[in-house]
């Protein structure tokens, strides 16, 4: 439910008015212009959300996307073998191999 500003506005003025006529209470006037603020806080949040637009969101690119999953990334140029390294009492290639 959207309040209008013109209702918010007569809010603040029938606080300000109550404000001015306890001029000599302190306190209850610091309440009515408290109010005062929360009202015009309000005011302005709705203005500045109906102002906003909702950002705009960009779509990657294919290149974006393929970067993202990895397919760019450069192929091993060799695949590095190692030598096995030949011990006396090594059946295999294997570590499990005994």
């Amino acid at each position: 439910m959207a309040i209008s500003n013109q209702t918010v506005l007569k809010k603040m003025s029938s606080e300000i008015q109550e404000a001015m006529l306890k001029h000599g209470d302190d306190q209850q006037v610091r309440e009515h212009v408290r109010s005062v603020k929360l009202l015009a806080d309000l005011f302005l949040e709705q203005e500045t959300t109906t102002t906003q637009q909702a950002p705009t969101v960009n779509e990657p690119t294919v290149e974006e996307v393929r970067k993202m999953m990895g397919a760019n990334e450069p192929a091993p140029s060799k695949q590095k073998k190692e030598e096995p390294i030949d011990h006396d009492d090594a059946n295999g290639s294997s570590i499990f191999d005994f």
